[in-house]
C-alpha cells in the first residue's frame, strides 16, 4: 500500500515525507488524500465530475469504517481517523468556482488544510496547535501562488501570505514533514510564488530541515 500512494504524491510532499519517522503511516495518508482531492480539482476539465468524485469521499468518510466499501486502499488507510478531512474536501471543493477566486474562494481551502492538519497533530499527541495551523497556512497559500491558473488570484495568495512568511513557529519532531513544507514554502513565496521544489537547492533544504526543523 505504501509504495502505491507514494506515488501519488507531489515532490515536496514526497521530500517531507522522508522525515516522518515513525509517523510516516499518518502522514503518508494525509498527504495522499490531499494529493488525490487536489489532483480531482487541478486536473478538472468538467468541474461537475470533480464535485461528484468529492462528494463521494465526503460520504464514504462520515461512515463507520466498517460500512464503507473495501479495496481502495487509501479509503482503507484513513480508517476511523477523519477529523478535520471535511474540512480538507470543502477546501479543495471551493476552487472549483470560476476565477477569479476571491479570498473567499481562497479562504475555505487554506482553513480547510490548515484544519486538517491540526487534525491530524491531535492524533500525533500534539497539545499547541497553533503553530501547525501556521505553517499549513503557509503551505496552503504556496501552493495556490504557484498553481492557480488565474494571476489575480495567485497574486492575492502571495498577499495573503505576506504576514505568515515573517512567523517561524518551532514545531515538535512528530510535525516535522510540516516544518520541511512550511520552510519549503517560505523559499517559494519569497521567489514570487514558484515551485516549492523549483530548483537544484530544494532537496538540501528539505533535508536539512527534515534533520533540524529549521
Amino acid at each position: 500500500m505504501a509504495d502505491d500512494l507514494v506515488h501519488e504524491l507531489p515532490e515536496a510532499t514526497r521530500l517531507a515525507l522522508a522525515s516522518a519517522g515513525g509517523n510516516r503511516t499518518q502522514w503518508l495518508t494525509f498527504f495522499a488524500l490531499d494529493a488525490r482531492v487536489g489532483g480531482y480539482v487541478l486536473g478538472a476539465q468538467e468541474p461537475l465530475l470533480a464535485q461528484m468524485r468529492i462528494a463521494w469521499w465526503r460520504d464514504e468518510l462520515a461512515k463507520a469504517p466498517s460500512m464503507r466499501p473495501q479495496g481502495d486502499q487509501l479509503l482503507d488507510a484513513i480508517g476511523s481517523e477523519t477529523e478535520g478531512l471535511r474540512e480538507l474536501l470543502d477546501g479543495w471543493e471551493a476552487l472549483l468556482a470560476e476565477a477569479p477566486l476571491g479570498r473567499e474562494g481562497l479562504e475555505p481551502f487554506v482553513s480547510g488544510r490548515a484544519t486538517a492538519v491540526q487534525g491530524l497533530a491531535r492524533r500525533l499527541s500534539v497539545k499547541h496547535l497553533e503553530g501547525a495551523g501556521t505553517a499549513a497556512r503557509l503551505w496552503a497559500l504556496a501552493d495556490l501562488a504557484f498553481r492557480l491558473p488565474d494571476e489575480s488570484d495567485r497574486q492575492l495568495a502571495l498577499d495573503m501570505a505576506e504576514g505568515l512568511t515573517m512567523r517561524s513557529p518551532a514545531l515538535p519532531k512528530p510535525l516535522r514533514p510540516l516544518a520541511v513544507l512550511a520552510g519549503l514554502s517560505r523559499r517559494a513565496l519569497a521567489r514570487g510564488g514558484a515551485p516549492l521544489v523549483g530548483d537544484r537547492s530544494s532537496p538540501f533544504v528539505a533535508l536539512r530541515l527534515g534533520l533540524f526543523g529549521r
